[in-house]
């Protein structure tokens, strides 16, 4: 009877204590967002030299897709191309936080392409776009298929980083 209670009450408090877990996460990964931004930004280590997209809080989609539009694509394959290069391994880093079995098609599209673009530093992901960047990338609560689906609708996809970035993996383990 006690165990029981005892096994039912370790339950409860594993099941409260998971979304802070999750938060935590969560937070620990917009703050390495940051800095792999930081890192890729051409030399300089001023946070608020770029000004992030104005970002609605109640519209994540909008602020990803319209920060994925302004990209220099050409910028982005020219500084993840070396897989040794400081950008590989900030992708690699970052794709490490994405659950890529449970993210579909599009989403994973989107993933791939928001983790080169923060790696190379054509994202800034400070201010209020580093968290639905961080969601996008991780395709917390669907905002990456979200995008992705918005993305078609203009017909302004970005590129597929995937290979990239499980290339940048293989070649580092």
């Amino acid at each position: 009877m006690v165990g029981r209670q005892l096994g039912r009450l370790a339950g409860k408090v594993a099941r409260a204590a998971k979304p802070l877990a999750d938060k935590a996460k969560a937070t620990d990964f917009a703050r390495s967002l940051k800095d792999a931004y930081v890192e890729g930004r051409d030399g300089t280590a001023d946070t608020n030299a770029a000004e992030p997209v104005a970002v609605d809080p109640a519209d994540d989609t909008n602020a990803v897709a319209e920060a994925l539009r302004s990209v220099d694509w050409a910028k982005v394959r020219a500084a993840t191309a070396e897989r040794t290069s400081d950008a590989a391994q900030r992708m690699k880093a970052m794709a490490a936080e994405v659950d890529w079995s449970r993210v579909q098609a599009g989403a994973a599209h989107v993933s791939s392409a928001l983790i080169a673009a923060v790696a190379s530093g054509q994202i800034p992901v400070g201010g209020r776009l580093a968290g639905p960047v961080a969601r996008a990338i991780i395709n917390d609560r669907d905002i990456a298929q979200r995008v992705s689906t918005s993305l078609q609708r203009t017909e302004s996809q970005p590129p597929d980083f995937r290979g990239a970035i499980e290339a940048t993996s293989r070649d580092a383990d």
